[in-house]
């Protein structure tokens, strides 16, 4: 499909709805890489790795609420009614991305849970992983621009430099 016909097939809302995904997956993933930089800094060597999941899911689901009820006041605001059908899942669908953002570092986390890495280890992997997540959905939202390759490496580079930079204010602090 040519980008004149994607243009013309895409409605408002569909357009709106890809944004508010890569939006809620950006900020989840960011979100997610903040709180284990945390747990890194304020827990110990005695702190198990079920416990950092535990932390996750509880700071995740903290996130996913917030971001679930201020997409129903906003569309309450604009529309004066609650969302309904289709509005109701992508708004679901939205918020749901933060917690789908910490699902690979829960998954590393449980490797440690089950002894095949140390809680340490897992910890890196972990918020490595969330860079690379921020990476990859950068490269795949920057390929779809119509800016040319070098800003296009540009912002790539500075959306994996944010999580580069809350790793690096780990090492520091830690």
């Amino acid at each position: 499909m040519t980008d004149a016909a994607r243009e013309t097939d895409d409605s408002p809302v569909e357009v709106e709805h890809v944004v508010a995904l890569l939006r809620e997956r950006v900020y989840g993933a960011i979100s997610c890489l903040a709180t284990l930089a945390v747990l890194t800094r304020y827990s110990d060597a005695e702190t198990s790795a079920l416990a950092r999941i535990l932390d996750i899911a509880v700071a995740t689901g903290g996130l996913w609420a917030a971001s679930l009820l201020s997409h129903y006041v906003a569309q309450m605001a604009v529309f004066g009614k609650p969302p309904r059908g289709k509005h109701w899942i992508q708004l679901l669908q939205a918020s749901g991305q933060i917690v789908q953002a910490a699902v690979p570092p829960a998954i590393v986390l449980l490797l440690a849970v089950f002894d095949v890495l140390d809680t340490d280890t897992a910890m890196w992997i972990a918020m490595w992983t969330l860079v690379g997540e921020l990476g990859l959905i950068a490269v795949l939202a920057m390929r779809r621009t119509r800016l040319p390759w070098w800003q296009q490496a540009l912002s790539v580079a500075a959306l994996v430099g944010i999580g580069l930079l809350v790793v690096g204010i780990k090492i520091i602090a830690h």
